[in-house]
């Protein structure tokens, strides 16, 4: 079971796309409670509240997956930076509360449930995406896959599947993010939402460019170490070109979103809602 898990990793270590509409419900089934929520503060606790008995997103029924992103959408939409993306607050660990990533980018490995995490260096150009599977102060079983960054120049990348089980997840993603509709009315998009649905390049706004890289990087895959106990057990380097988009869609001290994809379209991304974390270095 632990070699499967391990398996697991190497393989699907990134997040999947999730398609389809938002039901067509979901303005309806939030508004009242959105605008009842005057500042962040408000946004924030209403968020954790509906997120909390989810299991970080592992559990979540359609009605449940549809008000989350509501809620997060209104809390993107008061994004206090122009440039969050530049900003020295991405620095440090997070600890992701919730995801739409299928696994093991949700905490998922193999048969295993542990906490996913990430940990930002801004003047070495790196990141890692750590798995901790066991308590705080006991973690037997970690994937960490170590990755570098850099600014996003609008372009998308090429779509280079991912087999049968890839293929699978996504179609499985689709249901539960559609609820089972077509069409239907989504809410607003962000602003970043807007200028990554443009196809390639740095477009431009009659003369003005587009600066992709003030809100989105481009990450690229280098290996991912399996350990457990702390011992190295397995390390698989990713192919070259291995790469994908993130929108740094929020950001302020202490929570930060990412709307993650394989090409930079937003119909690829996935979203990661997550806090600060000061137990990653302790």
């Amino acid at each position: 079971v632990l070699f499967f898990s391990m398996l697991c990793a190497v393989e699907a270590f990134s997040p999947i796309p999730v398609r389809g509409s938002v039901p067509s419900t979901l303005a309806a089934a939030t508004t009242r409670s959105l605008a009842a929520a005057s500042t962040i503060g408000d946004l924030k606790t209403q968020i954790i509240t509906s997120i909390e008995p989810t299991r970080r997103g592992l559990s979540t029924t359609k009605e449940q997956r549809s008000t989350i992103e509501a809620e997060i959408r209104a809390l993107e939409a008061a994004c206090p930076l122009d440039e969050p993306a530049r900003d020295g607050r991405m620095a440090g660990a997070w600890e992701v509360l919730y995801t739409t990533a299928p696994p093991p980018s949700n905490g998922k490995l193999g048969p295993f449930v542990g906490v996913a995490k990430q940990a930002i260096d801004l003047v070495g150009g790196g990141y890692k995406n750590i798995l901790q599977v066991g308590s705080a102060d006991n973690v037997w079983l970690s994937a960490v896959l170590d990755a570098s960054w850099e600014e996003w120049n609008g372009e998308l990348l090429e779509e280079k599947g991912g087999g049968e089980t890839w293929r699978a997840a996504v179609v499985d993603a689709n249901e539960v993010a559609s609820g089972g509709e077509q069409g239907g009315n989504a809410p607003p998009s962000s602003p970043w939402e807007n200028l990554t649905n443009m196809l390639g390049g740095n477009k431009s706004d009659g003369n003005k460019m587009i600066d992709y890289g003030a809100t989105s990087w481009k990450v690229d895959f280098e290996t991912i170490t399996i350990s457990l106990f702390g011992i190295p057990l397995l390390k698989n380097t990713f192919p070259e070109n291995t790469a994908r988009v993130w929108k740094m869609t929020y950001l302020d001290d202490d929570t930060r979103i990412v709307r993650a994809g394989r090409t930079g379209n937003a119909e690829d991304d996935v979203v990661f809602y997550m806090v600060r974390d000061s137990s990653l270095y302790d």
